[in-house]
């Protein structure tokens, strides 16, 4: 399944496996004036390609070398034979080799298994940067979702495309794959950018980003600082998933256990190893103690099915 939307210069292509015409998990692919960033899951590469067909593509970012942003590069570099692909230095030999994802079941089944890929240039050798006809793109390290997840900034429009680095609603799971330490401290630099329309990873893009960043911030930072409290009050992880989370989320169950609200409590310990007790809660008189204390997207609507916590 594909929806395509156009926003301004950017065409966004949203991509999901749907089961009786109803998506699984989107995640989005853009283009703007000759650039491809990310190339969506190999279930829809060739979906993709079609709606491509009539545009050029001269060049293809990744944003990380997950399956379901990595998936489609074999058939559109079939299709685009001289296009040159980017990707951070740490992506590389997931991109050539994906058996390194040692993708689980489910992986494979939502998204597919890409095929290898070895035709990728580091972002290395470009100094961080991508240029088209009318656009400057720079690469913004962003681990934490990832270790090689990058995002790229256009800093004349301030247009920020952030793959995974930001994802929408409240964060019930995670994989034990994160790093909330170096997810929070990329949203921060994420923030510092002052975008002004946020592409994320699943194509919802977002008009007014910056309070969406801070209060993601906050509301991270501040589930570390109640697991701090638990932890500190003798009470073990399947108690704090049951106090702060009202249990598993069904995601536990069919992702076999590789998203849970247990890996998401030991991010918050592994955080709080890093970061002193005193950190743990943003003061009220700081911008992002002022965001936080309002309404933001997180608690005015319900999470979009491709926002949820990856």
């Amino acid at each position: 399944m594909i929806q395509v939307e156009q926003h301004g210069s950017v065409t966004v292509i949203r991509m999901a496996r749907a089961i009786l015409g109803r998506p699984l998990y989107w995640t989005a692919a853009y283009w703007l004036d000759g650039l491809l960033i990310d190339s969506g899951p190999r279930c829809t590469a060739h979906e993709l390609v079609r709606v491509l067909d009539q545009v050029p593509v001269r060049q293809i970012a990744v944003t990380h070398s997950h399956e379901d942003h990595t998936g489609g590069l074999a058939a559109l570099l079939a299709r685009y034979p001289s296009a040159t692909v980017y990707a951070a230095r740490q992506a590389l030999p997931q991109i050539a080799d994906p058996e390194l994802l040692q993708l689980h079941r489910y992986r494979r089944w939502v998204w597919g298994a890409p095929e290898p890929v070895d035709r990728v240039q580091s972002l290395d050798d470009v100094a961080d940067r991508l240029c088209t006809p009318r656009y400057t793109l720079r690469a913004v390290e962003t681990p934490g979702h990832s270790r090689d997840h990058v995002s790229y900034f256009e800093p004349s429009l301030r247009w920020l495309f952030c793959g995974d680095a930001f994802v929408g609603g409240r964060d019930l799971a995670c994989t034990p794959e994160m790093n909330l330490f170096a997810a929070v401290s990329s949203l921060r630099t994420l923030a510092s950018l002052r975008p002004e329309r946020l592409f994320p990873g699943s194509g919802t893009v977002c008009r007014t980003p910056l309070p969406e960043l801070l209060g993601k911030i906050g509301t991270l930072v501040q589930l570390a600082a109640d697991v701090q409290k638990l932890v500190a009050g003798g009470h073990t992880t399947d108690e704090i998933v049951q106090m702060l989370f009202g249990g598993e989320p069904p995601l536990r169950w069919w992702t076999f256990g590789h998203f849970s609200a247990a890996h998401l409590v030991d991010a918050c310990r592994q955080y709080n190893e890093l970061v002193p007790p005193t950190g743990l809660t943003l003061p009220l008189d700081t911008a992002e103690g002022r965001r936080t204390r309002r309404p933001n997207s997180s608690t005015r609507r319900p999470s979009d099915s491709g926002d949820r916590a990856r």
